[in-house]
């Protein structure tokens, strides 16, 4: 019997033990997966895997992402499903801490309507953000603290 109490007590300190270990080693950065970064033509996990357009660029300043909202589609059996689509594009600025704050929220009908313009248009402004889009490019770019500025492909 005692064998027995003891081999128990044994694996629940080493279980203990163990899993401690790994819960207080656990620093909470995440590791992104490795993926194939198009503009320098190769493979890295150096990049920021929460989402935002601009991943790749590790020295920004402000980080930019679609808003997503649910809109009902129907497959060619006439079956309804939801499909989720941009509603809009948030601007985060980034402190030297790596603090972000929410800078700029577009909806999607202000953007829209801009799309529709024939020169270069600013979107939108406001705490150090801009938002713009370019008809020539197809492309949005914006502007941020520190002089930051990035370009991206127009949905």
């Amino acid at each position: 019997m005692f064998k027995k109490v003891l081999l128990v007590v044994s694996v629940v300190a080493l279980v203990l033990a163990f899993g401690l270990t790994n819960v207080f080693a656990d620093d909470g950065t995440e590791t992104c997966p490795a993926v194939y970064n198009e503009d320098t033509e190769t493979w890295t996990s150096d990049y920021f895997c929460d989402g935002r357009i601009n991943a790749f660029d590790v020295t920004q300043t402000a980080a930019v992402y679609y808003s997503y909202g649910l809109e009902q589609a129907w497959t060619d059996d006439g079956d309804a499903f939801w499909l989720e689509t941009p509603d809009g594009i948030n601007i985060w600025t980034i402190d030297s801490e790596g603090v972000g704050q929410l800078a700029l929220w577009v909806p999607l009908a202000q953007i829209t309507s801009a799309m529709s313009a024939v020169s270069d248009v600013q979107i939108a402004a406001g705490n150090g953000v801009t938002l713009n889009y370019s008809p020539s490019a197809d492309a949005f770019w914006m502007t941020g603290p520190g002089g930051y500025s990035f370009v991206w492909d127009a949905w």
